[in-house]
C-alpha cells in the first residue's frame, strides 16, 4: 500500500463541534419555536427585564409581544402608550421623546449561556426607522454580543461585540464610557424583510463567529475582549428611531412587525480526551516529547510520540506528551520559536486552536498558539516544531491525527519506505522523472495530489516526461512502485 493511501485511510475519534451543519457535537439547551397563542413566560420576560424603555423611542408593552401561527411578532406601532407619559429616552447622550409603541423580550432570570452556538430565524420589518435587533448582555454594560442589527438598509445587517477598552478592564473592569468594539456588517443582495432567515453566533473563550441563513461569513479570534463575556442571556427587540433615525415609515394603518420563528442554543458536548500521535504531512514523521522536554519529529511508532488531545471548547484544545503539556516558552509570541513542554496552568500560550482542513479524509489541522495567532509547523530540516505566521509554508503547518492503534500498520509500511533515488525535475510544463536502477524492472509512477486522488498514472521502464501543465497550482506527491519498493517526492505546480 503506498504512504498517501495509508494516511488517507486512518482517522481518528477526536470530535470536532462544526455548526450549523453538524450537530452531532452539540446538545440543544434552549429552544422556542413560538407555538401557541401566547409567550411563554417561563422562558422570557414580556419586555425589558429592566423596564419598557431603552435607547430608542418605542414604549416596549407585553401587549405588542403576540404569539400567533407558530411566530413571535413584536409590533410597531404609531401611538404613545399611556405609560410613557412623562418618560423620555436617552440616545447618543441626547434625550429623545418616546412616542411609539414596540414589543420585546429577554430570557434574564429564565436562562443565561456561556459559550455555545446562538441562533435564531427572523423576518425584519421593511418600514425605516425601524431597528430589529437579536442580541446577549450580561448584568453590567459592556459586553453585549450583537448578532442581528438592522438600522437601515434592509440588505445589510450588523454584527459586534461591545466590550471595554482592554486598557482600562484590566485595572478598573467595565465601564461604558471606555467602550470599544469589534464586527462590522454583512452586505448582499437579499432582503431581509422578504422573508425569513437565520443569524447565529458561535462564542468560545477565545473566538466569535457569525452566520447567516448557516454559512460562516465572519470570525475573531480576540481571546482578551471575549474573556469579558460572563453568562448571556438573550433579547429579541423591535426598536424605533434611535439609531434608525427619525425618518419612521410607521402610519397608524400601518405597523411595523419583526417576526421569529424559532430561536434557539446549543452548547459542545463535553468530549472524552483522544490518544493521537501528530504526524507532519510533510515528513511522514511525527511530534515527539525530547529528553529536554522539547518537541520535535521524530519516529511515529516511538512511545514519545503519543499525546493526549483534551478538548477545552469546540475548538480549542489541550495537547499532553506524558505529565506536561504543549508550551511556548515564556509565553513567546515570536516566531521560530521551539515549542516546549511544561506543567499545565491553563494559559493561552498553552492552548491550541485547532483548525480541520477540508478535502481530507480522516483527521487533518492546522494548529493555532490562541495567545500568539501563530501556527505550528515542521522546520525545514524536519527536527524541530516551532510556532509561524499563518503566511508562512502551508504545506509545513499541515498535521494528520493518527490513532495510537495504526502503530503496527504505519510501522510494517514504514520498514519499506527507502529513498531509492528516483530523481525529478520540473522543466516549464512539464515534469522529467528519472528512475533508480533499483527498479530494475520498472515501476508505475503516479501523481497525487493532496487529499490523495490521484492525478495522473503512467507506466514507466526508465524514464519519462510528463505534462503536468493541466495541473493546478499546488504541491503533488510523485510516487514511483514496483510492489517491492516505493519512492516518493514532492514538486510544487
Amino acid at each position: 500500500m503506498l504512504l498517501v493511501m495509508l494516511l488517507v485511510s486512518i482517522a481518528v475519534s477526536l470530535s470536532f463541534a462544526d455548526p450549523p451543519s453538524n450537530f452531532s457535537g452539540w446538545e440543544l439547551v434552549f429552544e422556542d419555536n413560538f407555538d401557541g397563542t401566547s409567550l411563554d413566560t417561563s422562558k422570557w420576560n414580556p419586555t425589558y427585564n429592566w423596564g419598557s424603555t431603552h435607547n430608542h423611542r418605542a414604549y416596549c408593552a407585553p401587549e405588542n409581544v403576540i404569539v400567533s401561527d407558530g411566530t413571535l411578532k413584536l409590533k410597531g406601532e404609531k401611538k404613545k402608550h399611556p405609560g410613557a407619559e412623562g418618560k423620555t429616552a436617552k440616545f447618543n447622550n441626547k434625550e429623545i421623546p418616546v412616542d411609539y409603541t414596540s414589543g420585546a423580550i429577554d430570557t434574564r432570570g429564565h436562562f443565561e449561556v456561556k459559550y455555545g452556538y446562538i441562533e435564531g430565524r427572523f423576518k425584519a420589518p421593511s418600514q425605516s426607522g425601524t431597528w430589529p435587533a437579536f442580541w446577549t448582555l450580561q448584568d453590567g454594560w459592556p459586553p453585549e454580543i450583537d448578532i442581528l442589527e438592522i438600522p437601515a438598509s434592509r440588505k445589510q445587517h450588523h454584527y459586534y461585540l461591545h466590550y471595554t477598552d482592554p486598557s482600562w478592564y484590566n485595572s478598573h473592569g467595565s465601564a461604558w464610557d471606555h467602550e470599544a468594539s469589534f464586527g462590522g456588517h454583512k452586505d448582499d443582495d437579499v432582503d431581509r424583510s422578504a422573508d425569513f432567515h437565520n443569524y447565529a453566533v458561535e462564542w468560545d473563550e477565545s473566538t466569535l463567529s457569525f452566520y447567516f441563513d448557516d454559512k460562516k461569513f465572519a470570525s475573531y479570534n480576540r481571546p482578551t475582549e471575549i474573556k469579558q463575556l460572563t453568562a448571556q442571556y438573550i433579547i429579541v427587540n423591535l426598536a424605533i428611531g434611535g439609531w434608525a433615525g427619525d425618518d419612521i415609515d410607521i402610519t397608524e394603518s400601518k405597523p411595523a412587525y419583526f417576526e421569529a420563528d424559532w430561536v434557539r442554543v446549543w452548547k459542545a458536548k463535553p468530549a472524552k480526551p483522544d490518544t493521537v500521535r501528530i504526524m507532519s504531512m510533510n515528513f511522514g514523521t511525527c511530534v515527539v516529547r525530547t529528553a529536554a522536554d522539547t518537541l520535535s519529529l521524530g519516529d511515529c511508532d516511538d512511545d514519545s510520540a503519543i499525546a493526549i488531545i483534551t478538548p477545552l471548547s469546540s475548538t480549542t484544545y489541550r495537547i499532553n506528551f506524558g505529565d506536561l503539556s504543549l508550551d511556548t516558552p515564556n509565553e513567546s509570541k515570536d516566531a521560530g520559536v521551539t515549542m516546549g513542554l511544561y506543567k499545565w496552568n491553563g494559559g493561552g500560550h498553552q492552548k491550541v486552536v485547532m483548525e480541520k482542513q477540508a478535502g481530507y479524509e480522516g483527521t487533518v489541522v492546522r494548529m493555532k498558539m490562541q495567545h500568539s495567532n501563530m501556527y505550528l509547523r515542521a522546520t525545514t530540516d524536519g527536527e524541530r516544531v516551532v510556532q509561524s505566521w499563518a503566511d508562512d509554508w502551508e504545506w509545513n503547518q499541515v498535521w494528520r491525527l493518527l490513532p495510537k492503534e495504526t502503530e503496527t500498520e504505519v510501522s510494517s509500511y514504514r520498514s519499506r519506505l527507502n529513498d531509492y533515488g528516483t530523481s525529478i525535475r520540473k522543466v516549464g510544463n512539464y515534469l522529467h522523472v528519472e528512475l533508480s536502477s533499483f527498479f530494475d524492472n520498472g515501476a508505475v509512477v503516479r501523481i497525487l495530489d493532496l487529499q490523495g486522488r490521484e492525478v495522473l498514472h503512467r507506466p514507466v521502464r526508465h524514464s519519462a516526461v510528463l505534462e503536468v501543465q493541466q495541473l493546478p497550482s499546488g504541491l503533488y506527491h510523485v510516487v514511483a512502485s514496483d510492489g517491492r519498493r516505493t519512492d516518493i517526492r514532492r514538486f510544487r505546480k
